[in-house]
């Protein structure tokens, strides 16, 4: 985890940022997202520091000058991922009821950014199976997941220290996300796309998880809400 420690997050769009820092942010945030998606298209072998520098067009000088070793890299993009969806539940307004704010976060990512959607999916599953980077996954897991109780605690009158509500909330939509994200990387999806899978899921998280009464899933049942 040499890279995120050692590396400070720098909002690519924030013009109080000097050219060359936001340059270098874009450029740390582009290699780390081409090492994913090479893992993703070509196995967890073939993203070389070459192969990852030649994808966004830089040496691979360059790339060891952001990151130790692609482990670290992953790592990153992990964490930017998970702190740009915390970041965006925190803007959600206030008097919006939770769940409807977390619906719409998931269907505005999912909207927005497919492809990334896929690649912080492959992320994921690197850090089940590569030690290096299921360290410093559980860490950032670990923060993100406490910031965002607290964040769903101050919404709900809850209190994320004592209280199971903002916990189970949370538990329930990140493993709603992830299995949507899984079934629709799995191509077994029945024509439907990755926006309507993830409001299939979250049907069923509201539902309380009642075992459906027929084979006709729950979001052909009802219209998709617009958001």
């Amino acid at each position: 985890m040499q890279a995120v420690a050692k590396i400070a997050k720098i909002d690519v769009m924030d013009p109080s940022i000097g050219l060359r820092e936001r340059k270098k942010a874009a450029t740390r945030a582009a290699l780390s997202a081409a090492t994913v998606r090479i893992i993703r298209e070509r196995g967890f072998e073939a993203a070389t520091a070459e192969a990852i520098a030649a994808e966004v067009g830089v040496s691979a000088r360059t790339f060891h000058n952001y990151f130790a070793n692609k482990e670290d890299a992953i790592v990153f993009h992990l964490e930017t991922r998970l702190e740009g969806l915390t970041d965006t539940l925190a803007a959600m307004p206030e008097g919006e009821p939770i769940l409807v704010s977390l619906r719409r976060l998931l269907a505005v990512a999912a909207e927005d950014d497919v492809i990334r959607l896929g690649e912080l999916a492959s992320a994921l599953h690197l850090a089940e199976v590569h030690p290096h980077v299921a360290a410093g996954h559980q860490l950032l897991y670990t923060r993100a997941m406490a910031r965002a109780a607290r964040i769903v605690a101050q919404r709900t009158g809850t209190d994320s220290r004592t209280d199971l509500y903002p916990h189970v909330v949370l538990a329930s939509t990140t493993a709603a996300l992830r299995t949507a994200v899984e079934l629709w990387l799995s191509g077994n999806v029945s024509g439907r796309t990755l926006p309507e899978l993830i409001d299939e899921a979250f049907d069923l998280v509201e539902s309380g998880l009642q075992q459906p009464t027929s084979v006709q899933t729950m979001s052909s049942a009802r219209p998709r809400q617009e958001l």
